[in-house]
């Protein structure tokens, strides 16, 4: 029976009516200024407006002072331009790029979903994958942060290694740690496939990205001082004491925010002022910051470890077989997670880029060809529809169920990789 690659109508349509109604979500949002968009574009606009980064961190106003301290000073640089025609044209921009960034990811998912052998691979896992993952894309949109832009780049970056091209691949990979400096985990991956043209294009890209817009906008000295600025505020400030300070807005410490830090506080420091219903020790803050350090440096450890598999089968001509490709996708589908576990910040819009993960625990469960590994694939899932449901309870919020969830995913997608590794790279050399 012949087979093709041509998706069906159905599903055209349906990733159609996804995209429209992402289009329209974030849109609607982005022209009120509402959430995060106000953020981008209140900084953007300042710097249109004058010139320099807006730096009057003493504004009584709060819609007057820097709002993305947390992000390189490139980046509301890089965006200023659109501000130039107003609120709605630069709404109109963002929502483009969030749609482009998404319907560029639901491609690649496809293509991963049909690079099984089953009887079931094809549509099926982008389709189980994206379902699952709509309360995550309708987050995405509603907040209109980067985290579409983020996990298409991401992509971009891992399917250039996949093609054998390190240039491409570094370059978008350092783009997106430019815009959102999470993704610079994936340096470690690059380390761990010994691709080290790729990593060296992923730091380079990275300093231009961020450099060179400062430099031709404010001068060298302002470039010094707005990045010795930025790294008072993030690496000797709040989030390098992982956003603990009792003076910051609810958000960053209540149920909203499930980071390892900030979880370990709500369960063990005596004096927070949003507690978990659950304690499990009585510290104090620097305690709690310090076990939070050490929880984050034992997973990161773990992650370079369990990832470790499939670095030896990478010769210097890149791939040899689908099931190094297939390894290197479940390894950078549970990166894509570490990206969102290792953050300061763990809010429900990161949990978009679960996505791949979601699409390749699908394809798994519906390949009947491995009992044991279409266990895992089912059990992958199972965990996701727990946390969702957990979604909906504040307590279990609040005791880091999305955090548990988030490090039960990147197991389970490491112990496939580490499977494919096992069973099917000699097969494919």
């Amino acid at each position: 029976m012949c087979t093709t690659n041509r998706a069906p109508r159905w599903l055209l349509a349906g990733l159609a009516a996804l995209l429209a109604g992402v289009g329209a979500l974030a849109y609607v949002r982005a022209a009120r200024l509402k959430y995060d968009f106000h953020h981008f574009y209140l900084d953007a606009t300042y710097v249109w407006r004058h010139g320099t980064l807006n730096r009057d961190f003493a504004n009584p106003d709060p819609a007057k002072r820097p709002q993305l301290p947390f992000y390189l000073p490139a980046v509301p640089l890089l965006l200023s331009p659109l501000t130039a025609g107003g609120v709605r044209p630069a709404a109109a921009m963002w929502t483009a790029g969030h749609l482009i960034a998404l319907a560029y990811s639901l491609r690649v998912m496809k293509r991963w979903g049909q690079s099984g052998a089953g009887p079931q691979s094809g549509t099926a896992p982008l389709v189980a994958g994206t379902l699952l993952a709509l309360p995550a894309i309708y987050e995405a949109a509603r907040f209109n942060q980067l985290s579409f832009v983020v996990l298409a780049l991401v992509l971009a970056g891992v399917s250039a290694i996949e093609r054998n091209r390190p240039l491409r691949a570094g370059a978008w990979l350092g783009l997106a740690t430019a815009l959102k400096l999470l993704p610079l985990v994936f340096a470690l991956w690059l380390v761990l496939k010994r691709r080290w043209t790729a990593l060296g294009m992923l730091l380079g890209t990275v300093l231009v990205v961020a450099l060179a817009p400062c430099l031709v906008v404010l001068g060298p000295r302002a470039t010094v001082e707005h990045h010795r600025q930025w790294w008072e505020y993030n690496v000797r400030g709040a989030p390098a004491r992982g956003l603990l300070d009792a003076r910051l807005r609810e958000h960053f410490l209540d149920h909203r925010n499930q980071s390892i830090s900030a979880v370990v506080a709500r369960l063990a420091w005596s004096a927070h002022p949003h507690p978990a219903p659950l304690r499990l020790a009585a510290l104090d803050e620097r305690a709690c910051r310090q076990v939070a350090l050490a929880l984050s440096l034992l997973l990161l450890a773990g992650l370079v470890w369990l990832s470790r598999g499939c670095g030896a089968a990478l010769g210097p001509r890149g791939l040899k077989g689908a099931a190094l490709a297939a390894c290197l996708r479940y390894e950078a589908a549970a990166y894509c997670l570490a990206m969102l576990i290792l953050a300061p910040l763990l809010r429900t819009y990161y949990l978009v880029w679960a996505l791949p993960g979601l699409v390749l625990l699908a394809r798994q469960a519906l390949d009947g060809s491995d009992r044991r590994t279409r266990r895992l694939g089912g059990l992958g899932l199972l965990v996701w529809l727990l946390g969702m449901l957990g979604w909906l309870s504040d307590a279990a919020r609040a005791c880091g169920v999305h955090l548990l969830m988030a490090l039960a995913l990147a197991g389970t997608l490491l112990a496939l990789a580490r499977a494919y590794s096992l069973r099917k790279i000699t097969q494919a050399l």
